[in-house]
């Protein structure tokens, strides 16, 4: 499939917009990269809610450690496929920049409050991660933005997942890069591992769950084998010293990743090869993704998400977290939009400029700011604004 890749000289996928030197040693999608990483919004994602808020324990996945898996997961299959992994990794690890606090529960807060105001668009994320690297990342005195090349953006805005719809309008081609692509697919194999492996640790999935729930049957087989890797070196099941549960959980989310890296790997050659495809126009004009699991894997994924979203994400305690946490935004959304002059200098900046009577772009603005926020920082402001004995310099931005 290398003869498909994105070329890495094409002034339409490099090209950027704005003009810089062309003196760097690093590849265009390397420089993406390293931008990216060193980006505050980035930064941030260390203390921002995957499932689990970030304070409810120190070893569940932020959206940090939720980007960078999808990176690695990413690399792999561009390297077993010969496509661009700088191009991956830059999409993987830009793809969440743009999330608010508190995971999709947040989203769903910002989403609420827009519409609420009649913002029709109400909030995409996907659409925010592209604004945050256009608009509101400065790393630079000439410019807005970060200048990420139009092949990283086009990943960053048509990221497509279950909780994630794809910004069409940044261009009109049917279909996004190969490598775009395959980001779409790493996220959700990541999520499908590591909220398992997690939800495992805080108790809310049982070992029974995984062995006799018909959903979640695409964990079955690489429990088993960890089982089975287990009992080979600890017959009774039992390691002193060592948490079992943990290190078979985490064998088992190895397993998983691999068994579905070798599909995507020979489903997607066999799609390319049946489909003769042999450009890169041709893929993105295609009537459907080349990189993809089989149909009947893929349906088998989708229910054990259902099953997630039933046992897990709408599980009490995880409803109850939600529920707190879209309480803080709502309420930091409507007291921002009614008193700007709390908002930071920089962000009343911004506002100042608008119609007084336009109150959807100021609204989005205070969204804007909100979805910026760590965990931290929203439950921070929350009681800075409402706790008589919380000191007002107590958070910073």
């Amino acid at each position: 499939m290398s003869a498909l890749r994105t070329p890495a000289e094409d002034p339409q996928w490099t090209g950027r917009r704005f003009k810089e030197p062309a003196d760097d040693p690093r590849s265009p999608f390397e420089r993406d990269r390293d931008r990216i990483i060193h980006s505050a919004a980035f930064h941030r994602l260390e203390h921002k809610t995957q499932v689990f808020v970030v304070s409810e324990g120190d070893f569940f996945r932020t959206r940090l450690t939720h980007s960078l898996e999808v990176a690695q997961i990413s690399r792999g299959i561009a390297r077993w496929l010969g496509l661009d992994q700088d191009l991956c990794e830059a999409i993987a690890l830009a793809h969440d920049v743009g999330h608010t606090p508190f995971g999709h529960a947040g989203e769903q807060a910002l989403n609420a409050a827009l519409k609420e105001i009649d913002v029709a668009e109400g909030w995409n994320s996907n659409t925010h991660s592209l604004r945050v690297v256009d608009e509101l990342e400065n790393q630079y005195f000439d410019h807005p933005g970060i200048n990420l090349t139009y092949a990283t953006r086009q990943g960053i805005a048509r990221h497509a997942s279950i909780f994630d719809i794809p910004d069409d309008r940044f261009d009109g081609y049917p279909q996004p890069t190969l490598e775009a692509q395959v980001v779409n697919l790493a996220d959700m194999v990541a999520y499908a591992g590591h909220d398992v492996e997690d939800a495992i640790g805080a108790g809310l999935m049982t070992v029974e769950m995984i062995e006799t729930a018909p959903e979640m049957q695409p964990w079955r087989q690489p429990w088993e084998q960890a089982e089975q890797e287990l009992r080979a070196y600890h017959p009774d099941g039992r390691w002193p010293g060592v948490d079992v549960q943990r290190v078979h959980a985490q064998r088992a989310r190895r397993h998983f990743i691999n068994a579905t890296i070798r599909e995507v790997h020979d489903y997607s050659l066999q799609q390319a090869q049946a489909a003769g495809l042999q450009t890169h126009d041709e893929v993105l004009y295609g009537a459907h993704p080349v990189i993809a699991l089989q149909p009947q894997t893929m349906e088998r994924y989708r229910g054990m998400v259902r099953f997630l979203f039933d046992h897990i994400y709408k599980h009490p305690l995880i409803a109850r977290q939600n529920y707190k946490e879209q309480e803080v935004l709502r309420y930091l959304f409507q007291a921002f939009l009614q008193h700007r002059r709390m908002l930071p200098p920089y962000v009343q900046e911004r506002i100042d400029p608008l119609d007084p009577q336009d109150r959807q772009t100021r609204a989005k603005e205070v969204a804007y700011y909100l979805a910026s926020l760590t965990d931290r920082g929203a439950f921070d402001l929350y009681a800075a604004l409402t706790d008589p004995r919380d000191r007002a310099m107590g958070h910073h931005d």
